[in-house]
């Protein structure tokens, strides 16, 4: 027979399981369990293991809404859930996208990642600049006097620290950019809805 442990557990928010046993436990694939943890319905912890509460209480809520039409209680703290009003949350989960999209395009917001290639480049060129100075300058320097040593140091240095001053909010724009007003954005739109609607 085999031995089962059968340990008392207070607080079940931290137990995780396998897949397998996710599976398992709500009767669908390993395939299913790996979709819902894609979706966010199933919860995994940094070490991919499932969180069985969570992921539980989410899945349950997720087969409650499927029930198009009809008002679900959520006994996850949420209270009555309404069909249109998360009909309306989601679109005005859209509408926000959709504003992010706009600041992108006008090129009023940048992504992360933009942001991120522009510094990275902008540092690695003046790092270029700082570690080349001392073979740039060893020459220029040779027999110069303090103060024309300083001059010159300042002045390299100041050369390179322009590097860093150069903001170019172009160098942060996304290729989707497009350099226009906001009125001929809404004109665009406004012949958008009026072709759906004729």
């Amino acid at each position: 027979m085999a031995s089962q442990d059968t340990r008392k557990i207070d607080d079940i928010s931290t137990v995780t399981v396998s897949s397998r046993v996710l599976a398992e436990i709500t009767g669908i694939s390993d395939r299913h369990v790996r979709n819902f943890a894609d979706e966010g319905i199933f919860v995994r912890n940094s070490h991919g293991r499932y969180l069985l509460m969570k992921s539980l209480k989410n899945y349950i809520l997720n087969l409650k809404i499927a029930k198009t039409g009809e008002k679900v209680i959520s006994d996850f703290g949420k209270g009555e859930l309404d069909l249109e009003n998360e009909k309306a949350h989601h679109e005005h989960l859209k509408a926000m996208v959709t504003e992010i999209r706009l600041q992108l395009i006008k090129g009023q917001v940048h992504k992360s990642e933009d942001v991120g290639a522009v510094i990275t480049n902008m540092f690695t060129k003046f790092r270029s600049k700082m570690t080349a100075m001392p073979y740039k300058l060893a020459p220029k320097l040779e027999g110069k006097s303090r103060a024309e040593i300083a001059d010159i140091l300042k002045e390299e240095i100041n050369f390179a620290l322009s590097e860093l001053a150069d903001y170019k909010p172009s160098d942060y724009y996304p290729p989707e950019y497009i350099d226009t007003s906001e009125d001929s954005l809404l004109n665009i739109a406004e012949e958008e809805d009026s072709s759906y609607e004729s």
